[in-house]
């Protein structure tokens, strides 16, 4: 019995790999496997003016009590991955993009929820821009938690490469999607931290 469940094992890997060596997709399969193109990330920035965030009660005054949320973008982490034909050398870069958030609940909440509102901008070494997002991310404030560091859900973007230009050619730009307030604030609390 145990000779009979190998021989069909070994048969059935044969099949696979028989069936599977004519295929042009395990020539493909095994070329990005063997040698891949490996090529670094782009840089990326978070914008100081809007790295952080107060959202205060509609309505409210602007006081500590009024302050339903804040929020600051920590840091900023991409993950790529290169898919170039050697020949060629052209191809794309797939780079996930999140955002790390240090989350404060404000004495105003009473939903223990929050939506931070963000985007993320590609430009080339020009500031050209190649890629813009709108995004929200929500976090729930379970029990007495008022403090707590999240890490969005990735995004994944396809940049094109070629052979002159590279991940390096590229530059990643986050921030909070403010409004004119939220950003006059901000301003004014950096330009008093420096003071």
């Amino acid at each position: 019995m145990i000779n009979m469940q190998k021989w069909t094992r070994n048969a059935l890997i044969g099949f696979v790999l028989s069936g599977a060596s004519g295929c042009e997709t395990l020539d493909t399969v095994t070329d990005v496997f063997s040698d891949p193109i490996i090529l670094a990330c782009p840089d990326y920035r978070i914008l100081a003016d809007a790295s952080e965030i107060i959202h205060y009660l509609d309505g409210g005054g602007r006081d500590l009590t009024d302050v339903v949320f804040e929020g600051e973008i920590r840091d900023l982490r991409l993950e790529c991955l290169t898919k170039i034909d050697k020949k060629t050398r052209v191809g794309v870069m797939e780079v996930e993009v999140s955002l790390v958030i240090d989350a404060n609940r404000g004495p105003a909440d009473r939903s223990r929820k929050a939506i931070y509102p963000y985007f993320i901008i590609i430009t080339d070494l020009n500031k050209k821009i190649v890629y813009r997002e709108e995004l929200n991310v929500g976090i729930n404030f379970f029990g007495n938690r008022t403090k707590l560091s999240f890490t969005s859900n990735p995004i994944t973007i396809k940049l094109p490469m070629r052979s002159d230009f590279t991940g390096e050619n590229y530059l990643v730009y986050s921030g909070f999607i403010l409004t004119h307030a939220q950003l006059e604030h901000n301003r004014l609390r950096r330009k008093q931290r420096k003071q």
